[in-house]
């Protein structure tokens, strides 16, 4: 009998430890008045800044994401973020900023269960009209 309740909290044990280590993105529309097909997420390429984007382009969301810094990195949040984007019809994002805290305290809290410290990103995601063959070439459409 003893073993039973043991199971169920290496189960709920489990459970809240990948909980903590889950990627979590949010999307804000910011031009509601665009309407897009949903893209693939690798139809969404990331640029640096704004002068990078190589086409002429519509704001189409703001896109945030975050997670613990021990368990994600940066290329955990880039592709929560381009999933985001892809959902809305973006074919672009543009990163405002990408990074973490790196606190070594923060880090080792973080490693033994607490939040404090987080990987975050923003971004915003674009839809570039002139890029619609790449994103056909990208998605297989």
């Amino acid at each position: 009998m003893p073993l039973i309740p043991n199971r169920i909290a290496a189960c709920i044990t489990l459970v809240v430890a990948l909980s903590a280590c889950a990627t979590q993105a949010r999307i804000v529309a910011t031009n509601p008045a665009l309407s897009l097909s949903p893209t693939c997420t690798e139809a969404v390429d990331v640029y640096a800044d704004r002068d990078h984007a190589p086409y002429d382009y519509y704001e189409v969301a703001l896109v945030t994401a975050q997670g613990n810094s021990v368990y994600t990195g940066n290329g955990d949040i880039l592709k929560a973020m381009r999933s985001k984007a892809a959902s809305v019809g973006a074919n672009g994002l543009v990163i405002n900023s990408l990074g973490a805290t790196h606190a070594t305290v923060k880090i080792i809290g973080a490693a033994v269960g607490g939040n404090e410290a987080e990987r975050k990103g923003q971004a915003i995601a674009i839809w570039m009209p002139s890029d619609t063959a790449r994103v056909r070439e990208a998605c297989g459409k």
